[in-house]
């Protein structure tokens, strides 16, 4: 488990796309979520991950960054951050990838 072999568990919330609600919004949810989770902390991070925009905003504070997002493992080894690769969930309901695409086919009719 994760939650068992860290100290502190902090989830970034970019501004990237395509977006279904704000991050303010993924927050309020996330907080939900995790409400009970001492060791999770959420951090909003301005702009996007995929163009680097967002590299100024990350908060330096991790000893290791667990991610399934290629676009984060790039960054990582570009900039030299530690990192583990971890596979994104998978499903409905559970994965946001899968939920952007259900909101995606549901309001634009999008397959």
């Amino acid at each position: 488990s994760i939650y068992n072999n860290y100290d502190k568990i902090i989830i970034g919330i970019t501004e990237g796309g395509p977006r279904v609600m704000t991050r303010e919004e993924t927050q309020e949810i996330f907080s939900r979520v995790f409400k009970y989770l001492s060791k999770v902390e959420l951090f909003l991070i301005k702009n996007n991950i995929d163009d680097e925009s967002a590299i100024p905003y990350f908060p330096k504070i991790w000893d290791v960054i667990l991610t399934g997002n290629p676009s984060v493992i790039e960054l990582a080894k570009k900039y030299n951050w530690k990192y583990r690769f971890i596979p994104r969930s998978e499903g409905i309901g559970y994965c946001g990838t899968e939920i952007r695409k259900l909101w995606r086919h549901s309001i634009l009719g999008e397959q």
